[in-house]
């Protein structure tokens, strides 16, 4: 009997075991074939039946996790992993991967000690430094979010995988191609990477009142494998899409179709020769046609490349022409990581997705543009287009900051779904006065012109209270000039470009008389010197600035001294510090035939004004700084009406320079 009991128990267990070796087959070699969604089941099976080999259970929950973070699901990845510590996997690639699943969790205090403990096995590996970064500025992002508002396309999405919005415009109603794996696809197949169906391409029309339509499939481009992620041309007669073949027999990989839209209907789509290898088992992925249909953009993992997947571009002569051999769009956007679902928008920005960049978290969107003088950089779109979730697949409506995005962030009916965001539309306005620089007097019907750096130039008169107005476009950069006889051109600058709340600017414009002597202040020599001091270049920068507004005007540079006398004679003192101020401006490219320069020495007494009668209680309107009147002051006074008339002026002579 006892035999017996025994004979079956160990049936039992060599049952056990074979279908765990078994299971354990299957799932490695689903794991080695990227059929992720399959492997899960595989292990999870496995893992149950080896309970006593704790060393075989750290590795399958390693891959677990592995498998769960390649289908985007990363509470389910972060556990795994923690269980392959606590079964003390070897790897150390585990802390790596738990930090990145850990800060998509937004738990980025955890995630940033497991990037710690990767560095102290891998010290020389960027990933943890640039993960530690990544969860700090995320959590900062978050806090801190743009004005973009981002919602769920509820009505177009499915419980399935919803990807790939691409909008084509007629007239001024908009369709949404995108790619889904919905129920209605043609193909009965199930994609052993993502668990679901194979995706075919669908679109979507809106009508007059903004409503869309029930989906519907492109019945000549789809077929029982995978479609999806398409560019149109801007003729929208050439439609590129991605298609990916998943026999097991042949094994076949993603192509780049084109199909020409002829009498308004799709043909069947042709495989672009991307490739000059008959043995080329790399994916071509995700094509972004350029307007013109000449530039071709796309995600490769060919092995000549950064590593992962690249973003490459081809080109060709004309639109009946070959595609030349495809070129790697650089490392300035490429890294060690993957670079996908380029985008090319209307001014052909590139926007992109990466998980090698600095971000938060899973796949961000980038776009390349360039600073001011024109170095291209890369720019994260920030929250909330971007989250600690994977987000991809961008396109715009036209030039404005509207459009649509794909994300399988919370709040998704399936795995991902479409969103569409927009930058809510800003007012900023621009009120104020134009005034008599001396006297603080309003100049009525002064000409005012605004021009935009968007290329807008609007022009205007003040009114009789010299009061003027303008509505603002938003991240534009404006430069306001004012106009009128008698006075000096003058300007001032503005700007709305990142301004991210409503903002009325009020701007009062200040112009100067041309007969009477205007003061440069702040022009400084030392004791019987002539030669510009460095602080005095400042100053000069704002004459300079009034020459060139003003380029029909001839002026006289006078320099001025106090009555008391030094080594030089006042006369010659003045004469060589009213010409060092005009070599100054001859450098700057002033013509010299526009310069007059004269030194006054003492004659020339400074009258008080408005400004000095308000800086100084002690000094009135109208009076006029003699050596008499000098005399009459306090010992600091006197200091005062001596640093007062040392001064450089510049009048208006001619205004008739050609």
């Amino acid at each position: 009997m006892k035999q017996k009991v025994f004979l079956c128990l160990f049936f039992i267990h060599f049952v056990q075991i074979v279908c765990s070796q078994s299971a354990l087959e299957q799932a490695h070699q689903a794991y080695d074939s990227y059929e992720y969604a399959v492997a899960i089941n595989f292990y999870k099976s496995a893992f149950s039946t080896l309970s006593k080999d704790t060393e075989a259970q750290a590795l399958i929950a390693f891959r677990i996790g592995y498998c769960y973070k390649r289908i985007s699901e990363p509470l389910h990845a972060q556990l795994w992993f923690e269980k392959a510590i606590e079964l003390r996997i070897q790897d150390p690639l585990v802390f790596l991967y738990l930090a990145e699943m850990q800060r998509m969790n937004e738990n980025f205090e955890n995630a940033i000690q497991n990037y710690e403990r990767y560095k102290t096995h891998v010290p020389n590996d960027v990933r943890a430094d640039k993960g530690i970064e990544s969860a700090k500025i995320a959590r900062t992002w978050m806090k801190n979010p743009t004005e973009y508002v981002v919602t769920n396309l509820a009505f177009i999405n499915s419980e399935y995988m919803d990807y790939c919005p691409t909008i084509l415009k007629k007239g001024n109603s908009y369709s949404l191609m995108f790619a889904t794996t919905r129920p209605e696809v043609l193909g009965d197949g199930i994609h052993g990477g993502s668990g679901e169906s194979f995706a075919d391409i669908f679109i979507s029309h809106e009508d007059a009142k903004g409503a869309w339509s029930y989906p519907e499939p492109l019945k000549t481009i789809n077929t029982v494998h995978e479609e999806g992620c398409a560019s149109v041309t801007q003729d929208q007669t050439r439609l590129f899409y991605t298609s990916c073949k998943y026999d097991k027999k042949d094994a076949s990989f993603c192509k780049i179709y084109e199909s020409k839209r002829v009498d308004g209907v799709w043909k069947e789509g042709v495989p672009l020769k991307l490739s000059d290898s008959r043995k080329d088992t790399a994916d071509y992925a995700h094509p972004a046609i350029s307007a013109n249909g000449l530039t071709l953009f796309f995600a490769s993992n060919r092995s000549d490349g950064y590593g992962g997947f690249d973003i490459w571009y081809t080109t060709r002569d004309n639109i009946s022409s070959e595609w030349k051999r495809p070129k790697n769009a650089g490392n300035l956007i490429n890294t060690a990581g993957d670079e996908l679902f380029p985008y090319l928008r209307a001014d052909s920005t590139l926007y992109f997705s990466s998980n090698g960049h600095l971000g938060m978290g899973g796949l961000d969107i980038y776009k390349v543009t360039r600073d001011a003088r024109g170095r291209e950089y890369i720019l994260n779109l920030l929250y909330p287009i971007n989250t600690v979730h994977d987000d991809y697949g961008i396109c715009f409506k036209d030039s404005i900051e509207e459009g649509f995005l794909t994300s399988n962030r919370p709040g998704s009916k399936g795995k991902d779904d479409m969103y569409h965001f927009m930058l809510p539309i800003r007012t900023f306005a621009l009120t104020g006065s134009i005034k008599n620089e001396m006297t603080e007097e309003p100049i009525p019907y002064a000409n005012v012109r605004l021009i935009g750096s968007d290329g807008s130039s609007l022009e205007l008169y003040a009114d009789k209270n010299g009061e003027y107005a303008f509505d603002l476009n938003p991240q534009t950069n404006y430069v306001i000039l004012a106009i009128h006889d008698g006075f000096l051109n003058a300007k001032y600058k503005i700007s709305t470009y990142g301004l991210q709340k409503d903002k009325d600017f009020e701007i009062s414009i200040y112009m100067t008389q041309i007969d009477i002597p205007v003061e440069i202040p702040n022009i400084m020599y030392d004791v019987n010197r002539w030669e510009l001091r460095p602080e005095s270049i400042v100053a000069l920068e704002k004459l300079l600035e009034i020459l060139r507004d003003n380029p029909h005007i001839i002026i006289e540079l006078s320099s001025h001294t106090d009555h008391r006398t030094g080594r030089l004679s006042n006369e010659e003192l003045s004469q060589r510090r009213a010409q060092s101020v005009v070599n100054f401006l001859i450098a700057k490219g002033i013509s010299p035939n526009r310069l007059y320069p004269k030194g006054y020495g003492a004659a020339k007494p400074k009258v008080i004004d408005v400004r000095y009668s308000e800086l100084f209680s002690f000094l009135k309107l109208g009076d006029v700084l003699t050596p008499e009147y000098i005399e009459t002051l306090e010992p600091y006074q006197q200091q005062i009406a001596f640093q007062i008339n040392r001064r450089t002026e510049f009048r208006v002579i001619a205004t008739d320079f050609q």
